[in-house]
């Protein structure tokens, strides 16, 4: 790689004291020092370890004049942020995947060349089939016109082990073909689809993983930091005749097919899904209502994966008196600044969030309690919101609900969901 622009640079010294201001943890530079020499490499730290300042200084460490960055949309603002905190000298081109994707077919980045290329949340690039992920690790890639390649994310696999091949093959830790090693490390059912991961392979797994993988958990970097808390709240909603057939459906679908059916039913379930959700509101809000005037919360987030219950959930507490804000899809950059800004100032108590629009990028570690009124399929990006209330500077423990109705399709959604987290929490 050719060297960093000089350091007296007067185009420099606005980044390099932003970078004089801020000292990196011990942890951070072990990870800088580990990533800084290799042509290829995972870092998948838990979330809110701190990844991104990690790789911006092993960046600096490796003498990177000229640093690729692909990110979700709604993390290119973080970034350029984070960037400037570091102090990068160099040129830092950051696009979110699918402008990357444009550009690519548009010929943009021909003849361009990054001394490092970091793909984050690069569980985004999970399937070999996607133009996304051939983007990023396929023949005549991105990764290829890059001197290293540097992957970053807290949640590698969201569903099971095969979904790590794209980024394994592309660094050479495995020679196998996509089917041969679905077919060696995942357990498939009766309609042959990927049910999971072998458990009794995730050894093998991680010395596969381990050459080209560092990760440590908030717990090891930091062990004076409580752990994340999840329980279940228990409430029970109004059981109406429509409810009652799509819950007589339910029933017929096997726990094994139970994410899979939804998948292949997505029109379906999200109605039934929606009116579950709906159903448990006004628990919901008595719950936070009582929270907040016994003062036992003062600031909360509700996740959701739907608009519309989390919208009535925002319109009641509201009509309570209890000031909501909601955040989704449609939210602007603009906005969604806005909002984290004043969660973060206590301009209002209570943010009714969607687990993937507040998954990455945003810091809500203002509120010490979350709830779930629903939970994404992806169990992962259940896990990345609830990190979002974690801070490596506070020492209050960070607790979630997660809000279920007991005996219902609806819970036994929760119940698949969270062994499969269990079950990943094994791989990495």
């Amino acid at each position: 790689m050719t060297e960093m622009k000089h350091a007296s640079c007067p185009a420099c010294v606005g980044s390099l004291a932003a970078l004089v201001t801020l000292a990196p943890r011990p942890y951070q530079e072990v990870g800088r020092d580990w990533l800084a020499p290799r042509r290829t490499g995972l870092l998948a730290d838990q979330m809110r370890v701190g990844k991104t300042p990690q790789a911006i200084l092993a960046a600096h460490k490796a003498g990177a004049r000229r640093v690729l960055v692909l990110c979700p949309a709604i993390a290119v603002p973080q970034w350029r942020v984070e960037l400037d905190r570091w102090g990068y000298t160099g040129e830092a081109d950051i696009y979110s995947y699918q402008k990357a994707l444009r550009l690519w077919r548009n010929g943009f980045f021909k003849g361009k060349t990054w001394d490092v290329f970091i793909p984050d949340e690069c569980h985004y690039v999970r399937n070999p089939t996607a133009q996304r992920t051939r983007l990023v690790y396929g023949k005549g890639s991105l990764s290829w016109r890059a001197g290293a390649t540097w992957s970053l994310s807290g949640t590698p696999a969201v569903r099971h082990a095969g979904e790590l091949w794209p980024m394994l093959r592309a660094f050479g830790a495995v020679g196998m073909t996509y089917n041969d090693f679905l077919r060696r490390y995942c357990w498939f059912n009766a309609d042959e689809r990927i049910g999971g991961t072998k458990e009794k392979l995730i050894p093998e797994l991680v010395e596969i993983l381990d050459p080209v993988m560092l990760r440590r958990t908030r717990k090891e970097v930091a062990p004076e930091l409580p752990e994340l808390d999840f329980q279940y709240l228990n409430v029970e909603g109004q059981i109406g005749d429509l409810f009652s057939a799509f819950h007589h459906v339910h029933e017929m679908v096997p726990d094994a097919d139970l994410l899979e059916w939804i998948e292949d039913n997505a029109e379906y379930e999200a109605e039934f899904r929606i009116m579950c959700a709906l159903a448990k509101v006004p628990a919901l809000a008595e719950e936070i209502e009582n929270a907040l005037l016994g003062k036992l919360l003062d600031r909360v987030v509700v996740f959701g994966h739907h608009v519309a219950p989390l919208e009535t959930l925002a319109q009641v507490l509201s009509g309570l008196g209890h000031k909501t804000r909601v955040l989704n899809g449609s939210t602007t950059p603009k906005q969604r600044g806005e909002i984290q800004a004043e969660f973060k100032a206590g301009a209002f108590p209570v943010l009714c969030a969607n687990i993937t629009t507040a998954g990455t990028a945003i810091d809500l570690s203002s509120a010490n309690h979350a709830y779930f009124l629903e939970l994404s399929w992806l169990p992962a990006d259940n896990l990345q919101a609830a990190s979002r209330l974690i801070s490596m500077t506070k020492a209050e423990p960070v607790s979630a609900d997660i809000v279920t109705w007991p005996g219902s399709f609806d819970d036994r959604i929760i119940q698949v969901l969270m062994r499969r987290v269990r079950e990943l929490a094994k791989l990495y």
